[in-house]
């Protein structure tokens, strides 16, 4: 007996779903490794008066499921636990591993885009806006810094039972993700040929 085309089509969703899941599971996996990152402290770079270097941002974000708001508690303890730092500017920042250079920024999707430790003085948020500037320390690794970016994030929003979404609050895909690192890829490039034009 002949299988009906319809059956066939349910196959191959299927066996495609199986494949496109698998691969999402290896990209975070991977995102997860890539956690520690060892970085050589170099002197910060100091261009001439008339040298203007690429400076770019990469947005992300936390956003709570439709309906809900992030518990305050909860996400203090979520945020010190992954090792984030409340700055003096009532937003948390992600320091790169064994050193002062900051890797990203995270701050309250409301306004004033704030955290209070003082649940009485903050009004419930949905969402959590994730800021790396580029360049991060000295311009070199950016890509190793994107990849930490995504893979505390991962966490976070797992730890939160959230989404983790662009910069339009939208779900992240592969493809994003894949063109994200391609631009980061090619700042860190712009970036050094800036800098070894200079030194020329």
């Amino acid at each position: 007996m002949d299988i009906e085309q319809s059956t066939l089509i349910w196959i191959a969703r299927i066996i495609f779903a199986g494949i496109f899941t698998f691969i999402g599971y290896s990209v975070w996996r991977f995102m997860r490794r890539e956690r520690v990152i060892s970085v050589t402290e170099h002197p910060t770079y100091q261009p001439p008066a008339d040298t203007e270097l690429p400076k770019e941002d990469v947005i992300l974000t936390v956003i709570a499921k439709p309906g809900r708001f992030f518990d305050h508690a909860r996400l203090f303890q979520v945020m010190q636990d992954l090792g984030f730092h409340y700055s003096e500017d009532h937003v948390f920042e992600y320091l790169v591993p064994d050193s002062d250079y900051i890797a990203f920024t995270v701050i309250n999707i409301r306004a004033p885009y704030v955290f209070s430790t003082d649940p009485k003085q903050m009004s419930p948020t949905n969402g959590l806006v994730a800021i790396m500037q580029l360049p991060v320390a000295d311009g070199d690794h950016q890509v190793d810094y994107f990849h930490l970016l995504l893979s505390v994030l991962d966490e976070l929003h797992t730890l939160l039972d959230a989404e983790l979404c662009d910069y339009n609050q939208k779900l992240l895909n592969n493809h994003q993700l894949y063109d994200m690192q391609r631009h980061v890829e090619y700042f860190e490039q712009n970036y050094n040929n800036t800098i070894q034009y200079d030194y020329q």
